[in-house]
């Protein structure tokens, strides 16, 4: 869970945005984050394919503003 929590922090993610993408109650994903209790294989997976989805994301925003400054810049 670890590196869930290292990934979700260093994506700029919210918890509250993470625990409702991935369907688990945001207590629950906090009492995980602080190693009180541990999540099922399906909601670990579920927050890897959240993750996954919103780094995503955030490389295709990031890849079309570089390209908006090339083409400015042009």
């Amino acid at each position: 869970m670890a590196n869930l929590l290292e990934r979700r922090k260093k994506s700029g993610m919210s918890q509250f945005l993470c625990a409702q993408r991935s369907g688990i109650s945001r207590m629950r994903l906090s009492l995980a984050e602080t190693g009180q209790i541990r999540l099922s294989p399906e909601e670990e997976a579920a927050l890897r394919q959240v993750l996954d989805e919103y780094i995503s994301a955030k490389a295709h925003e990031i890849a079309l503003l570089s390209q908006e400054q090339h083409s400015v810049a042009g």
